[in-house]
């Protein structure tokens, strides 16, 4: 039709390579790698990886022509952080054959846990990023930018029944889905560390390694708290995970860790963030074997506390960002955000136990009297606020005078007050029944509608905890009253106690809910002096580390020692 042809200027070049047999001869004695007859055979491309091992100096053979470069932004936003020394030659490089990428098979292995540094494939997710280049979407949600996604087992197609995991690291997954993140979760109404957690970790190997060594340790730990000879999925299905599973994703999880930390600007990423915080419950529930640590406790107050010029933990503002409902972008504020309020709840948790003060930042400039109409979600951490700073109050503020002491009580008292006069109605149980204890009931039952209400309900029973021992009018320990002050002291922490666990027995689907009474019996248990209610308390201590593997049994021989001298 009178169009011209142009004839291309540049040297054509071809790839040498080897011609192939028509014929293969294999020695008599040749040996046979023996192989499942249920699985497909797959190949794997193992492009990546050698040009990874390639020298500096040498040239890449693939020769690409200026129209199929992909854009340079694009690869760049795709390497970072991780991305050092040989990592640097793994340049993704599109030819007419970069689909392959799409439906290599997915047993390509992570690497062993190594302290040297962690090699990882972005080859799959360059080829992404330049094959869609001219949509928005692709970029968006793959081109992370804060450090690649591999290593990872390859990208199936979407026909492919070529999965992402091994059989043990899919039911570390699952495992954690479906009934660990409801530990980080109870406040949070969009529930990340159910639906953004499990798939981020798929192309994060920070988070997947923490998700991993939680999931393997808490497994463990319950298999052993149950004298299991095989450690199991709810669902029946055995893992049958080696007791050094943990340890092992553990040391990886480091491994990357250490690798982000070289690199300044990674290191308050929420991938980080919520992987401590995902580590600090593995370290919670480890304590019977590696002895109590504070490690991921100080590298999230590392973060928390060097991040914000204003506290996260503002009473007003604890409401946090809109979602996030792009899983991969970064940075995501709303999964910061749900790991900020994951970390509150259980540094309350250590504070008490430990008696001392909450660790991270609490606004000095929170308004306690905001009483505005919010969802029972926004008040539940409003009262997690609250009680970081009643813990501040107990056991950090050692500086302030005897007035400027009984005016900061007051403020902090009138919250609680006015939550017994008018609190939200989402917080009035459901059902309440009175304790019996001539009918073997210790505890009131106390329903609520979900573990949100549950928690916020519990911290509010925390909080009168530390005010009664606070109050400055029951400070004095000698002359007349004393002795009537510490009996209606005692009374009162003893009710408190038995409302906790009233809340937790009464809605068995919160576990959070019991390690919350676990707490206040730690700090209150030794005031009671009935021996049913003593075996009650043991008994809810006992159940919590056999269906949940929460450690107790060392609290249950302090509260034995304390009711033994006590008689």
């Amino acid at each position: 039709m009178g169009a011209s042809c142009n004839p291309v200027v540049s040297k054509l070049r071809f790839r040498p390579t080897t011609r192939p047999k028509q014929t293969y001869d294999f020695s008599p004695d040749q040996t046979w790698v023996g192989s499942r007859r249920t699985r497909r055979l797959t190949y794997v491309d193992m492009t990546p990886r050698v040009k990874q091992d390639r020298p500096h100096s040498e040239p890449s053979s693939d020769t690409m022509t200026e129209s199929h470069t992909p854009d340079k932004d694009h690869i760049t936003a795709c390497h970072s952080t991780l991305n050092k020394g040989p990592c640097q030659q793994a340049e993704c490089q599109h030819d007419d054959h970069a689909t392959d990428c799409w439906t290599s098979s997915p047993q390509q292995k992570d690497p062993k846990p190594s302290t040297t540094r962690v090699m990882a494939d972005t080859h799959n997710l360059a080829v992404a990023d330049a094959l869609g280049n001219t949509s928005s979407t692709t970029n968006e949600e793959f081109g992370r930018g804060r450090y690649p996604l591999g290593p990872l087992h390859g990208l199936p197609d979407t026909n492919s029944d070529a999965a992402y995991l091994s059989w043990e690291e899919a039911g570390l997954i699952r495992h954690f889905a479906e009934n660990l993140a409801q530990w980080f979760e109870t406040s949070d109404r969009d529930r990340h560390f159910s639906l953004v957690v499990p798939e981020r970790a798929m192309f994060c190997p920070v988070l997947r390694y923490a998700v991993f060594t939680a999931s393997a340790g808490h497994l463990t730990r319950l298999a052993s708290c149950r004298r299991d000879r095989e450690t199991g999925l709810a669902n029946g299905v055995s893992l049958h995970l080696n007791p050094e599973a943990a340890i092992r994703y553990h040391d990886t999880c480091i491994a990357h860790l250490l690798e982000i930390s070289k690199d300044v600007r990674e290191e308050y990423n929420e991938d980080v963030l919520t992987a401590a915080t995902i580590l600090r419950f593995y370290e919670q529930i480890e304590a019977p074997s590696i002895g109590h640590s504070d490690a991921y406790l100080n590298a999230i107050k590392f973060i928390v506390n060097t991040q914000r010029t204003d506290s996260f933990y503002t009473y007003q503002d604890i409401q946090g960002p809109p979602v996030n409902h792009r899983v991969h972008s970064s940075p995501s504020l709303s999964l910061h955000h749900s790991a900020c309020l994951s970390a509150l709840r259980q540094e309350i948790w250590s504070a008490f136990l430990h008696q001392r003060p909450f660790p991270f930042p609490v606004s000095p400039g929170n308004n306690y009297s905001l009483c505005n109409i919010a969802t029972d979600f926004i008040w539940a951490n409003r009262i997690f606020v609250w009680v970081a700073d009643l813990l501040i109050f107990c056991f950090g503020n050692d500086q302030l005078g005897v007035e400027e002491r009984a005016r900061r009580w007051r403020t902090l008292k009138a919250v609680e007050e006015r939550w017994q006069q008018s609190k939200p109605p989402a917080f009035k149980p459901i059902y309440y029944q009175p304790a019996d204890p001539a009918s073997g009931r210790y505890f009131p039952d106390i329903w609520h509608m979900n573990a949100c209400q549950v928690a916020g309900a519990q911290h509010i029973e925390l909080g009168r905890i530390l005010l009664a021992v606070s109050d400055p009018a029951w400070t004095s320990r000698l002359g007349l009253g004393a002795w009537s002050r510490s009996q209606t002291l005692a009374s009162e922490l003893r009710s408190i106690t038995r409302r906790l666990c009233g809340l937790a027995i009464s809605n068995p689907p919160c576990p959070a809910a019991w390690v919350t009474a676990m707490v206040g019996i730690s700090v209150c248990g030794e005031y009671f002096t009935d021996p049913g209610e003593q075996d009650a308390l043991v008994r809810l201590l006992q159940r919590l580390e056999y269906e949940h593997a929460w450690p107790t049994e060392s609290t249950v021989q302090a509260l034995r020692d304390a009711w033994e001298n006590a008689t």
